[in-house]
């Protein structure tokens, strides 16, 4: 099983109650263990009042978890929901071995396993994750060049979404055949895209391949943080349709993990309520009120719809200007004919569906795609998109996209950079360390006194290393980078991607005045709509929505 770290050097999961060189793989009972109780069959997961430690570590250090008594039934379908910064990662990553359990469960964390064949009592086979948070892991720490999707397809990228599905299946030992692959890939309507180099496929069908993948390995439960991020409406809908109806097949049994301002599905019967140290379990009815309060957002005070009048009878600057624009890869068009006009002062709502071309028509109008340069009309900033040098073009643009964050560099030691770092290669549009002056400073700490959540008030958390940070933590410090150095325009592609809901609530009203008082134009994505922090009703925002490329304008 492939496994997503989490910003810090993996570490070598043990069964918990091991002698450290063990050569026990995790979650796996000896050869002479004695046949299992025949009432643990039903019984998936089961954690009674113990408490977890980070491996080295043990009492009288506090625990990540404490007095943790859970267990899940066959039968049941459980929902994690916590912060980003509340444990929600590291409880899953107890589930994944990575963490000690005081005192280690008699059977297991995973009783059922037991029960299986000899073969499928491997946790890591029979175990499976997929977390949407972080960047895999085969990229390294160093930043990558995220926009050479948009070129000719390099030798080392051509391999196919079909071609990467088998890989999986037959590195977990679970060979599959043509009809299943194209069988499941129409479930989560990846058929057509069967053929399709990876690189080519958009951030949201890009997700779906992940649960696909890990679909087709075949394991016994698959824990899936945050799955709807990322999705449309549609594609949101008919994943929690089909998780549903695998998880009552068994095939696989399934474990959500989700943000507390993220919808709980109506087939989830339990919760689990992380707020490290503590977490609560129970029926999804004693928890459902209490999360409706999350969905509650606090908005700040609108702009007045007189205002609003009065900004688009008089315009502002034109910044961006394309007529005519067409992105074509041999016979398939992306984009056709896209004729688009964004004027200071304005808020933009770039919609569609997944792979309808959204990132690549963001990728035209940040300049990062080749085909960019031989438009016939596509000005920027008042200059023909040619007559502008990259980097100096991108420091009037405030970007931040899953493809940014994924491709930022997150090394540890030597040469990592701070989270403080992170925010300032916003002043020149890099990827590595530069020397900040005193005005850029302060510059950062207005930032910070603006958007920090009340849990960063404890200790400096920009000083540490950008890939320690947890994922939402990592996604404020790029939305900080996009903001400091006052771009006219913002492009803001899932910006809110992996923070929890009071990081979400600051973001947004410190959006909204942000460009109240700097006049910035705003190109938002995103398929949550209730999370913009502009008003469709007052007239403050105008939409452009893609449809097989082609677009339409309100």
């Amino acid at each position: 099983m492939s496994r997503i770290w989490r910003g810090r050097p993996p570490v070598r999961p043990l069964w918990p109650y091991s002698a450290p060189r063990s050569p026990v793989r995790p979650y796996t009972t000896a050869p002479t263990a004695p046949s299992p109780d025949p009432s643990t069959k039903s019984l998936i997961l089961r954690l009674p009042h113990c408490s977890v430690y980070r491996y080295g570590e043990a009492p009288p250090k506090p625990p990540l978890f404490s007095d943790v008594d859970w267990s899940i039934r066959e039968g049941e379908a459980w929902a994690v929901v916590g912060t980003a910064s509340g444990g929600k990662a590291d409880l899953l990553e107890v589930l994944l071995g990575h963490h000690r359990i005081l005192p280690p469960p008699p059977d297991g964390p995973f009783p059922f396993l037991l029960h299986l064949p000899p073969a499928r009592q491997d946790a890591p086979h029979s175990i499976a994750h997929v977390s949407f948070a972080t960047r895999p892991k085969s990229l390294g720490g160093g930043f990558y060049d995220y926009s050479a999707r948009y070129g000719a397809v390099r030798e080392e990228d051509r391999l196919t979404l079909k071609e990467s599905l088998v890989r999986e299946a037959e590195r977990a030992g679970a060979g599959v055949g043509e009809r299943e692959v194209k069988e499941m890939a129409g479930k989560l309507d990846l058929e057509r895209l069967l053929e399709l180099p990876l690189v080519a496929l958009s951030n949201g069908q890009t997700r779906r391949a992940s649960v696909l993948r890990k679909l087709l390995t075949r394991p016994e439960l698959l824990l899936l943080d945050e799955p709807l991020t990322g999705l449309d409406p549609q594609h949101r809908a008919s994943l929690l349709s089909l998780l549903q109806a695998l998880h009552a097949q068994r095939s696989p049994r399934i474990l959500l993990a989700l943000r507390p301002q993220d919808p709980l599905p109506s087939w989830i019967t339990h919760v689990c309520l992380v707020s490290a140290p503590h977490v609560r379990t129970g029926p999804a009815t004693e928890f459902r009120e209490e999360l409706e309060r999350h969905h509650v957002r606090a908005v700040a005070a609108g702009v007045s719809e007189e205002e609003v009048r009065r900004r688009r009878r008089e315009g502002g600057e034109v910044l961006v200007d394309m007529q005519g624009v067409n992105i074509a890869y041999h016979e398939r068009k992306v984009l056709k004919d896209i004729t688009w006009t964004i004027r200071a002062g304005e808020q933009w709502h770039l919609q569609g569906a997944n792979g309808s071309g959204k990132t690549t028509l963001l990728s035209v109008l940040t300049g990062d795609h080749p085909q960019s340069y031989v438009q016939r009309h596509l000005q920027l900033f008042g200059k023909p998109r040619r007559k502008h040098a990259t980097i100096a073009l991108q420091q009037n643009i405030g970007f931040v996209s899953p493809e940014l964050y994924n491709a930022f560099p997150r090394r540890l030691g030597a040469g990592a950079l701070s989270g403080r770092d992170a925010v300032g290669t916003g002043f020149e549009c890099t990827f590595s360390y530069r020397p900040r002056t005193a005005a850029q400073e302060a510059v950062i700490d207005g930032l910070v006194q603006a958007l920090a959540p009340p849990s960063w008030a404890d200790g400096d958390v920009l000083s540490r290393p950008f890939a320690a940070l947890n994922p939402g933590e990592q996604t404020l410090c790029l939305l900080m980078r996009a903001l400091v150095n006052k771009p006219p325009l913002l492009a803001l592609d899932e910006v809110f991607s992996g923070m929890d809901d009071e990081m979400v609530a600051r973001a947004r009203a410190f959006l909204r005045e942000y460009v109240r008082e700097g006049g910035q134009a705003v190109v938002w994505v995103s398929h949550w709509e209730e999370e913009m922090p502009w008003e469709w009703e007052k007239g403050e925002v105008r939409r452009i929505r893609l449809q097989d490329g082609a677009a339409v304008i309100s």
